[in-house]
């Protein structure tokens, strides 16, 4: 049985494969191996190969473990209940398991990390040992990728809970180990590491095992409540479970990325405008298609007490929300860089209140989304009115940079703050014209998301 299914697995992979999909992932991909190429070829030149190095392989290892499981959370996703053609044959449930920890074996994000750190161990690390690190990461990641796995098939906070508690173990565990890192030989070490992945992907592989989910197509009848909290959950439910909108979302963090790699040319222009980029990028991403989630169910939503200008309020204070994200990540900034935390705390401000501001008027010219579609190279629900307006978010990029170019970091931060709660200030009035405006304009807009 376990042949027919990775069988049947082949085949679907083959009908459904799509050049335009892969070709898109493959360019972030190979976009991402050169950045790792390009710091681990600096750091390099910078220090040179130092005898005893192979030692931070082992760390390396154990740091992977909670971003390597975050990334997979969002980005791995496991068929791991049987449909009902499957179940017609049927299929052992022992044999389904083990097709669960076949597919954890060839899947691109358990592979994804240790590809990106092979740079490292390439040029950091004797030939006799760089398969052996090799070996040691990738067994961590998959650690990480059977885990995911039976954090999907688990049902329920009940069977969730004990996944990610385990994996906080795993963690805790793998960091103590590697405490033994100068005590050990590294030969001893790199096997006991392993064997602590085998033994952890049997414990987690054992807990899938006895988990029981059943594709049950079951209709609930329920009471839906359109207060102000189910309305605003619309904002986050869609970016969760649509993934062109969470990658979209996701792709900021390479500003990041580049925020922390420019400081090292000291803060000048270019730093200061990754910045921007990094804290504002999410909500400028999802700010150009105000409306273009609703959509797809405005007809519906239309039906209902609901007010638009309440839409609009919950969507800006997403979109700040949102932008609180990147900005903590880049807090440590502050020490490393000498970035001063009052122009960090504007930005976050400018980028709100001017920033996203600009961005709520594309409610009356947005088209429909369609959600599920790839993320890359998808240019579905643009149009010109969408693609002329664009441009006027180049304005704030352009202004911050102008105040971080011309004046003290201290004015820069007061100016750019000001604009801000300008902003925040007017946001309400804003709010209640773009309301009125959409109520005199709907038919317009409805007939635009059906086309």
């Amino acid at each position: 049985m376990l042949r027919l299914l990775i069988r049947l697995w082949a085949d679907q992979q083959r009908r459904n494969f799509k050049w335009g999909k892969f070709l898109g992932g493959l360019y972030f991909f190979v976009l991402s191996l050169i950045v790792s190429i390009v710091i681990t070829v600096a750091v390099y030149e910078e220090s040179g190969t130092r005898p005893g190095l192979e030692f931070v392989a082992t760390i390396l290892a154990a740091s992977i473990i909670t971003p390597d499981f975050l990334n997979k959370l969002l980005m791995k996703h496991d068929e791991t209940v049987m449909d009902h053609y499957l179940k017609s044959k049927p299929i052992p449930e022992r044999d389904w398991s083990r097709f669960l920890l076949f597919t954890n074996l060839v899947n691109f994000w358990n592979w994804a990390i240790p590809l990106l750190l092979l740079p490292f161990c390439v040029l950091f690390l004797p030939l006799t040992t760089m398969l052996p690190a090799m070996l040691l990461i990738t067994a961590s990641s998959m650690v990480g990728g059977v885990a995911i796995t039976a954090l999907r098939r688990a049902k329920g906070w009940t069977n969730k809970w004990p996944v990610l508690a385990a994996m906080g173990l795993w963690q805790f565990f793998a960091f103590l180990y590697t405490l033994l890192v100068g005590v050990m030989p590294w030969g001893l070490h790199t096997v006991g590491f392993l064997l602590l992945c085998t033994a952890a992907i049997a414990i987690f592989y054992n807990y899938l095992r006895d988990l029981r989910r059943y594709d049950e197509s079951r209709t609930r009848t329920g009471h839906v409540l359109l207060g102000a909290s189910s309305l605003f959950s619309m904002e986050y439910i869609s970016v969760l479970r649509s993934k062109r909108l969470r990658v979209g979302v996701l792709v900021g963090l390479v500003f990041v990325f580049n925020a922390y790699t420019q400081w090292i040319n000291g803060l000048n222009v270019m730093f200061y405008m990754m910045l921007m980029f990094a804290v504002f990028f999410p909500s400028m991403m999802l700010g150009q298609w105000v409306f273009g989630v609703e959509g797809n169910y405005f007809d519906g939503l239309w039906t209902k007490p609901v007010d638009i200008r309440q839409i609009l309020r919950n969507k800006f204070l997403f979109f700040a929300l949102l932008d609180i994200v990147p900005t903590l990540t880049l807090i440590p900034l502050v020490w490393i860089a000498g970035l001063s935390p009052w122009l960090l705390l504007a930005t976050w401000l400018f980028s709100v209140g001017i920033g996203n501001l600009l961005l709520m008027p594309t409610c009356l010219i947005s088209s429909r989304l369609e959600l599920f579609q790839s993320a890359f190279f998808n240019y579905q629900g643009a149009s010109m009115a969408i693609n002329v307006y664009g441009l006027i978010v180049l304005l704030p990029i352009v202004i911050y940079c102008l105040c971080t170019w011309l004046l003290t970091p201290l004015a820069a931060a007061a100016s750019l703050a000001a604009a801000g709660l300008l902003g925040l200030f007017l946001q309400p009035l804003l709010t209640d014209k773009l309301a009125q405006a959409y109520k005199q304009r709907r038919y317009r807009c409805f007939e635009r998301y059906r086309s």
